[in-house]
């Protein structure tokens, strides 16, 4: 079953690769952008797929990498995205943690 979470009770956001450097991070810096205009009150931070920390809360992750995420971080919403460098969900995700949207991932 898919997990999902309030966007008023997100706290804290995790970016997962598989080496923790270079497009992945460049990605993380946008999204901390996005959150920071948006004015809200989440952390967002960047982590190897193998370990995510327990305090993340949604997880986004290249779908190549989806699998090993749902498996390290079982309590956490995945949402999986397929380009580098045109990340679609990240608008979701404001919107919902803006507007108490529901935030869905895969599972």
């Amino acid at each position: 079953m898919a997990k999902q979470i309030a966007g008023a009770d997100v706290k804290k956001i995790v970016i997962a690769c598989e080496a923790g450097m270079g497009s992945s991070l460049m990605v993380t810096n946008k999204l901390k952008k996005k959150v920071k205009a948006a004015n809200l009150d989440v952390e967002v931070s960047h982590t190897s797929a193998r370990a995510i920390p327990e305090d993340a809360q949604v997880v986004v992750v290249h779908k190549g990498l989806a699998k090993m995420a749902l498996e390290k971080a079982p309590w956490a919403v995945i949402i999986p995205f397929d380009n580098f460098m045109n990340i679609p969900v990240f608008d979701k995700i404001i919107a919902a943690i803006q507007k108490n949207g529901i935030i869905k991932g895969i599972g």
